[in-house]
């Protein structure tokens, strides 16, 4: 347990969990491949919108079916921009 006596440097302690979570930010968007959650988070959309699009075939998805994982679905983050570009 932490108590206030333990954090002696507590500015230093903040600027270092926001480095890390900028760090972690940044990774998160160099991912080129995501699953539905990570997609929706990138393209900042909600579940039914990024199903309709899709669903319409305007964001692509790639299924691993055919490699018997039926429930893994992957997005590129290219692709997902391209698509995003694409909308009027």
């Amino acid at each position: 347990m932490f108590n206030s006596s333990s954090l002696t440097d507590y500015p230093a302690l903040v600027d270092a969990v926001l480095t890390i979570a900028d760090r972690l930010e940044t990774n998160d968007h160099e991912r080129h491949w995501m699953n539905k959650q990570q997609a929706q988070a990138y393209v900042n959309l909600g579940k039914q919108a990024f199903q309709k699009l899709v669903d319409d075939k305007v964001i692509p998805v790639h299924s691993l079916d055919t490699h018997g994982l039926s429930r893994l679905e992957r997005y590129n983050r290219d692709e997902l921009d391209q698509a995003m570009k694409s909308l009027p």
